[in-house]
């Protein structure tokens, strides 16, 4: 096992999470490509998470790409029905609970007060985005829930292009600190299947924190879904996770899409 990643850290987490298996890689194209790769053989042995050092051609939402070298924290969970109280029907508003989950974590080992969300569940830090987060429902014998996630930590931008500079930030540039890894790890999956269990029929229970740490409230924004656009004033969320625009004809729920401009 790798030092950056110790076997006793693997065993602690799966132990103190939950998890039937913690797989480390040192490469892969793709944490999420990688678990739907093997997907039946991981059913057998849920929950699971796979973990990379290096990822060389992640995946955003839409055709987007997530490239993480050393440094970063690049990783897929896997869960089935058995292993969340949210059914399945419910899968997509795990995608905000991730999001929640990842900003609790890293706000609680940075003690920083700079992280905030942008909806459904990009984390940023000091206005940049620090992490990304992909949810995505599979079928083997049964429904499998994957979420792919990828966390700026030790990779300073630094000395990346000033544009990417201009949207994207590591921990590290904040902190001046080098993270544990795997401490990221285990907080994250324990806080999320916590925030699940607490959520399970609305995202009432998250509201509060949300609130405080929205990135959009206030501002005029942009959305897009297929061909229809809808332009207005963020207002939060509402229980179902749903985005809140206020537009000239009204307040509008935005339950998918992307946001074009903010």
């Amino acid at each position: 096992m790798n030092d950056w990643f110790p076997d006793l850290a693997r065993q602690e987490i799966e132990r103190q999470a939950g998890f039937a298996v913690v797989d480390v890689f040192d490469e892969l194209p793709s944490t999420s490509d990688h678990a739907l790769a093997n997907l039946t053989a991981y059913s057998q042995r849920l929950p699971a998470v796979i973990v990379a050092r290096r990822q060389t051609q992640g995946r955003g939402r839409g055709s987007r790409s997530w490239f993480a070298g050393d440094g970063a924290l690049t990783f897929t969970a896997m869960l089935g029905q058995d292993d969340t109280p949210v059914v399945p029907s419910n899968w997509p508003r795990c995608s905000l609970i991730a999001g929640v989950a990842m900003c609790q974590t890293l706000e609680a080992l940075t003690e920083s007060d700079g992280f905030q969300l942008k909806w459904p569940n990009d984390v940023y830090l000091s206005g940049r985005k620090v992490c990304g987060i992909l949810v995505e429902k599979r079928d083997a014998a049964e429904p499998v829930l994957c979420v792919g996630i990828g966390v700026n930590v030790n990779n300073s931008l630094e000395d990346a292009p000033t544009d990417v500079q201009q949207r994207a930030i590591a921990m590290t540039d904040v902190t001046g600190q080098q993270h544990f890894l795997p401490e990221i790890l285990l907080g994250f999956l324990t806080r999320f299947r916590e925030l699940c269990g607490r959520n399970v029929d609305c995202l009432t229970d998250l509201l509060p924190y949300w609130r405080t740490h929205c990135l959009l409230t206030g501002r005029a924004i942009e959305t897009r879904q297929a061909d229809k656009q809808i332009a207005g004033e963020c207002h939060g969320i509402d229980p179902s996770g749903a985005l809140l625009v206020e537009t000239s004809a009204g307040e509008r729920q935005i339950v998918s899409g992307e946001i074009i401009r903010w």
